[in-house]
């Protein structure tokens, strides 16, 4: 199993390439059946996606979970090792943005997409980062996946002390400045004025059950 804690390195220090993985998203996609639904769910790391996604699983029926992180991080810390790129700038160079980070996301939703039948409800989890900001990929996105229903969710960062001790909680790095140039990176990406954002600054039963009244 992947470690997440390792996960972002050289993100802060990077220049965002949305293109290449919007592209690939909607190569990726399919149409499932009328009554499926495929959940994306947003943000930031240490906000409580993961968490979020495995409580769902036993709260609602019929609910599978794909996490990106899980599916596809391992190879991309193995890609950057073979490049001769440390973890510590593994997504931060251009060769990830323009080649590894589509197939890091494209492979995920194509898995996704294959299990959206009968009535289904698929929880996508992944941070989609600057891909949020691209207003004509969700839309599309739907259109490709019709007739099921997309719902994307923005879990929102919650202050930044709280969040620093959630990611040390899980064993990522939040040092100074380090931690304060990704959360001011992060933060000041865009979101798809469609995509629901979901307040994490409470107990995790609390988010939860956010989670749950916006997908009723």
């Amino acid at each position: 199993m992947t470690d997440v804690a390792k996960l972002g390195g050289g993100y802060a220090d990077s220049t965002p390439d949305a293109k290449p993985t919007a592209e690939a998203l909607l190569a990726a996609a399919r149409p499932g059946a009328p009554s499926a639904r495929l959940v994306i769910i947003s943000g930031p790391p240490g906000v409580g996606k993961t968490a979020v996604a495995r409580a769902l699983l036993s709260l609602q029926p019929n609910t599978f979970l794909i996490d990106k992180d899980q599916t596809a991080g391992g190879f991309i810390l193995t890609a950057a090792t073979q490049r001769g790129d440390p973890p510590a700038s593994a997504y931060g160079t251009p060769h990830y943005w323009q080649k590894l980070r589509p197939l890091e996301y494209a492979g995920p939703l194509t898995t996704a997409c294959s299990n959206l039948v009968g009535t289904r409800q698929i929880l996508l989890v992944g941070g989609f980062g600057p891909e949020l900001g691209e207003n004509d990929l969700w839309p599309s996105l739907g259109k490709k996946i019709a007739p099921t229903t997309l719902r994307v969710l923005h879990l929102d960062p919650p202050p930044l002390e709280t969040w620093r001790a959630r990611m040390a909680g899980r064993g990522s790095r939040c040092d100074s400045p380090y931690f304060e140039n990704l959360a001011q990176a992060l933060g000041a990406l865009p979101i798809w004025s469609g995509a629901t954002c979901i307040d994490t600054d409470a107990p995790l039963y609390s988010v939860v059950q956010r989670t749950i009244n916006t997908l009723s």
